[in-house]
């Protein structure tokens, strides 16, 4: 009697059954958007293409969505598919995520003293804006312009090498934690500003509960840091997964339990074995986790 076999995958769309099938859904959808909304255009400025392929390009578009849904499955379970490991001695992701979203508001208020300091200077420099031809309104909105091109990038970078070390040294639900950090770092934005400036926090929410263009611009601008927050620091996780760095957490843990004259060893004797191209691997060989005193 022969065994049944599974059947073959359907071609045809399914409605998603799992967070992963919503994520692929959703980055299809997104991509076919974004095909439909910019490349049209670019598409029909091409003029030696036949002009057939610039009109139907749309609906081609959308005939492949399809094959973009599968793809992106596809590379999405790769992704998904690691064999990480859980850091059961590490701190719990919404620890981490608290932590690096202090660190990250620290980092950002130091970030904009510098810039406020760079601006202050400029100011006394120019005590008068008139004397450039700008009336305040236009000199204020320059400044506020000069100040976020220095903070932003720095916050950027900090949030990159923010997502690798959550990768690193947190339990599990590396994506969670920074999810915690940047709304974090976007409710201790917050309160800092009602702290410090409560007359221009009630303008904005008076702004936000009127609604229209304007509120959702304002909501744009105070949520715009904790989007890029969010964004280099699932960037960072990406690379971090990339490199395979979780195993670096796995050897933190262990050597916490050790005590520093073991620590020193273990460190002796693993950069010895890197210089000299051994490897547990290569040899077969298991590294000590503990060492007599």
């Amino acid at each position: 009697m022969s065994q049944p076999t599974s059947a073959p995958e359907s071609s045809f769309f399914k409605l998603p059954s799992s967070h992963l099938e919503f994520w692929a859904l959703a980055l299809a959808v997104v991509i076919v958007f974004l095909l439909v909304q910019f490349g049209a255009p670019i598409v029909r400025s091409i003029e030696f293409l036949d002009p057939k392929i610039r009109d139907y390009f749309i609906g081609m578009s959308f005939a492949a969505f399809p094959l973009i849904h599968r793809g992106c499955k596809q590379n999405i379970g790769r992704f998904s598919a690691t064999t990480d490991p859980v850091l059961h001695d590490s701190a719990a992701w919404y620890v981490t995520g608290i932590v690096a979203g202090a660190v990250l508001f620290g980092w950002n208020q130091f970030s904009a003293l510098i810039a406020g300091i760079a601006l202050e200077i400029s100011r006394q420099a120019y005590p008068d804006p008139s004397t450039l031809n700008l009336d305040l309104e236009a000199f204020s909105s320059m400044q506020t312009t000069a100040a976020l091109s220095v903070v932003l990038p720095l916050c950027a970078v900090a949030s990159f090498y923010a997502g690798m070390l959550l990768n690193r040294y947190t339990r599990s639900h590396t994506m969670a934690s920074v999810a915690t950090a940047a709304v974090f770092f976007v409710t201790a934005n917050s309160v800092t500003t009602w702290a410090v400036h409560p007359d221009l926090m009630a303008q904005i929410v008076a702004v936000i509960l009127e609604g229209g263009a304007a509120a959702a611009q304002v909501v744009f601008g105070l949520s715009l840091v904790g989007l890029i927050v969010f964004g280099f620091g699932m960037a960072g996780i990406f690379v971090s997964r990339i490199y395979r760095e979780r195993p670096l957490g796995m050897i933190a843990e262990a050597a916490r339990k050790l005590s520093p004259d073991e620590r020193q060893v273990l460190a002796q004797e693993l950069s010895q074995r890197l210089r000299d191209g051994v490897s547990p691997r290569s040899t077969g060989t298991q590294l000590p986790t503990s060492f007599e005193p």
